[in-house]
């Protein structure tokens, strides 16, 4: 094939902030599964249960917008939640008119992981440094308004 070169897809691979940001995006989760896991907690149900707790009685549409993520995907997870009695959709109908709270269950297990997260959290500070990781999450933040804007 004319023109193709493979070492120019090293220098996508090093340079590109998408490539960059899905590879530290799986290692990050697998990290904070791992810490979550005696919980039985992923580190997406954790995100999600800290979403529906810090907006009590957000829908799951509110929420997907939110997370910037597909509301059928969140559907699943939250259900999930739902059948595990963490979680309590009430009134309206659908994605967007169920209004989404903790449950007393998720409100505790919410307080046991607390502790995990932020033990987790001192632990990636460590090695990186509490400024670089700070700065590592404004940069995240900054580049996810910076795609959306895109």
């Amino acid at each position: 094939m004319s023109g193709f070169d493979p070492e120019f897809l090293n220098g996508v691979a090093a340079e590109c902030p998408g490539f960059q940001a899905r590879a530290t995006a799986r290692a990050v989760t697998r990290y904070y599964n791992a810490c979550f896991k005696p919980l039985g907690l992923t580190a997406e149900q954790f995100s999600l249960l800290v979403g529906i707790g810090a907006a009590a009685g957000a829908t799951l549409v509110d929420l997907a917008v939110s997370a910037g993520v597909d509301a059928t995907t969140l559907s699943r997870n939250v259900q999930n939640l739902e059948a595990r009695g963490l979680v309590r959709a009430e009134g309206g109908r659908g994605r967007a008119g169920k209004r989404l709270n903790l449950t007393s269950s998720g409100r505790r297990l919410m307080v046991d992981a607390f502790p995990v997260w932020k033990s987790a959290k001192a632990e990636l500070s460590r090695h990186m440094g509490d400024e670089r990781l700070r700065s590592a999450t404004r940069a995240m933040a900054e580049l996810a308004k910076a795609a959306a804007l895109g």
